[in-house]
């Protein structure tokens, strides 16, 4: 989410020749993974008139978190927005009462589902809309279904319960496959994050593989146009042609840049859709679908914000984050990275929109911000001014100053590995830091310190220590290594959500037989004699195994 339109950023026009002269990890498309994803099947019926939404939704998963499971957890946004009511909750077809506490609604599993089961949980619910300008609305001018429906919870120890606050973008959520049906009581023009499959005049059957939300945008007013920029369908719907046409101009020349920078875009099509939000939200994010508020002025004025809103299409879509914990991961790149676009196709906007939305004032806005660090979560912030000042901007201006420190190549160089690293995964904010301080030779902690809590980086000089992990494809089991130069009083290695190996010691021989091929993000945080953590990923990929 951008707060507000932004000045747009400038560079040099250095910077963008630089970049492509990179040398980047090769990124894989979603179909490179093998492992079973959760997937749900909706059916929903949207009364229009009525501003009411009734569905019925199906979720399949298996449990790879490696211990049994006693219940399955999900977020519920629209408790709190629209007032849903569920209807009735079953597990493998045998009903079971679930639990609505706020946003968390928890389902019990009757048995306890062991690793490497699977189950499936089918709700009935019903929304009422509400008719103000919001992320889940039903206005005169357009419907936005964003946060529509519960999602499943990550695990990565627990359940994730935490409570929705009205915040920034409260949500946090693991890829999935999804197959939406949604019936309208009078036709509308849909946008989707899915491929649309089937559609009759009221009813339309959209398909997403691997995305971690799914969004829809509807209206009788909109206008269609489409631009193709490669493998990329970029499709704009908005209240007026004009509008349309340039959304889906800009859309596709954003797409392709990004593209070549940091990974080729990972869906077959962008829908960027004209809805009611709040002027002060500007536009929301979600995969393959980018909500633009209709109260923001002429098109012109929304080109960084669309900029921003689609570059979440990598930060925060394709390479996730916990936004309640670490939004700055996708926020501020999201802000910084539309600076570096407009370096090469308006560099002599580039230094006005630097001084207007990232540099200019810092230290007066900050202050008055409170001046916390740019690791601050979502629940340190009482409303969003201070925290799109801290987590966006003093973000964004720590990236700037990094891209100083490291220069032009090996910055983009970062943000492309870092990209090779987590997409499709969850990325970790200390290890974000320890992958840049691994592009240089200087000492980066100064810099770390000045922006971060993060106490791993409060030491004079970095710490050394080393991960080391078999080669190839790993298979059957695999042995763990970690060094350091400091004394080492717990190691934790998780691959994604399952928690490999915990404990003093530091070379641990892993079990694989319960993990199912496919390419994971290995994650090894480590507890230093102080209390400190560091921490260290990479992508790894399992190999199949003919046990499971």
């Amino acid at each position: 989410m951008l707060y507000r339109r932004l000045a747009v950023p400038n560079l040099t026009l250095a910077f963008a020749l630089l970049l492509g002269l990179l040398v980047g990890a090769t990124v894989l498309p979603h179909a490179a993974q093998a492992q079973t994803l959760p997937t749900y099947r909706i059916d929903a019926t949207l009364d229009v008139d009525g501003a009411a939404l009734r569905a019925r939704q199906v979720v399949s998963f298996k449990n790879a978190v490696g211990k049994p499971l006693e219940s399955a957890v999900f977020r519920a946004y629209p408790s709190i927005v629209g007032g849903l009511r569920l209807e009735s909750s079953a597990v493998d077809s045998q009903a079971r009462e679930a639990r609505i506490d706020g946003s968390v609604l928890e389902v019990p599993l009757g048995a306890p589902l062991a690793p490497g089961s699977s189950t499936e949980i089918e709700l009935r619910y019903a929304i009422n809309l509400p008719r103000r300008a919001e992320r889940l609305s039903d206005t005169p001018r357009a419907v936005a279904l964003g946060s529509w429906y519960p999602i499943l919870a990550v695990h990565r120890g627990d359940w994730d319960r935490r409570q929705f606050v009205d915040v920034g973008d409260a949500f946090f959520s693991a890829a999935a496959d999804y197959d939406v049906t949604i019936t309208t009581s009078r036709p509308l023009e849909l946008a989707a994050t899915g491929q649309l499959v089937e559609r009759d005049d009221l009813r339309w059957r959209f398909i997403a593989h691997g995305v971690r939300d799914f969004a829809i945008a509807g209206s009788t007013g909109y206008a269609v146009r489409s631009v193709q920029t490669g493998a990329t369908t970029v499709n704009a719907y908005a209240l007026t042609a004009a509008r349309a046409q340039q959304w889906a101009e800009s859309g596709a020349d954003l797409v392709s840049w990004y593209g070549e920078h940091f990974g080729a875009y990972p869906y077959p099509s962008l829908a960027i859709a004209e809805v009611d939000l709040p002027a002060s939200y500007g536009g929301l994010e979600y995969p393959a679908l980018v909500m633009l508020s209709a109260q923001i002025g002429a098109p012109a004025g929304l080109d960084f914000l669309l900029a921003h809103e689609i570059a979440h299409q990598w930060f925060y879509s394709w390479v996730g984050n916990d936004q309640i914990a670490d939004p700055w991961l996708d926020e501020a790149l999201a802000t910084y990275v539309p600076v570096l676009y407009y370096a090469e196709v308006r560099p002599d906007l580039v230094q006005g929109v630097l001084d207007r939305s990232v540099t200019g004032g810092a230290a007066e806005r900050e202050a008055r911000a409170g001046g916390g660090p740019v690791d601050s979560s979502i629940n340190d912030f009482s409303s969003d001014g201070p925290y799109f000042t801290i987590v966006y901007r003093k973000g964004a201006r720590f990236l700037d100053a990094l891209r100083g420190r490291l220069g032009d190549t090996a910055f983009g160089e970062l943000l492309r590995s870092y990209v090779a690293t987590y997409h499709d995964h969850v990325a970790s904010p200390r290890a974000f830091l320890d992958l840049a301080q691994s592009a240089t030779s200087a000492n980066l902690n100064p810099l770390f310190a000045e922006f971060f809590s993060y106490a791993a980086f409060r030491y004079p000089t970095p710490q050394a220590w080393t991960l080391e992990t078999p080669p190839g494809p790993w298979r059957g089991s695999a042995y763990l290594f970690v060094g350091a130069d400091f004394p080492v009083t717990q190691v934790e290695l998780w691959l994604d959500d399952r928690l490999l190996a915990s404990g003093p010691q530091n070379a641990v021989t892993v079990d694989l037989s319960g993990v199912e091929p496919g390419e994971y993000v290995l994650l090894a945080r480590v507890w230093n004699h102080e209390g400190v953590i560091f921490e260290r990923a990479r992508r790894v990929a399992v190999a199949f195994n003919p046990s499971l």
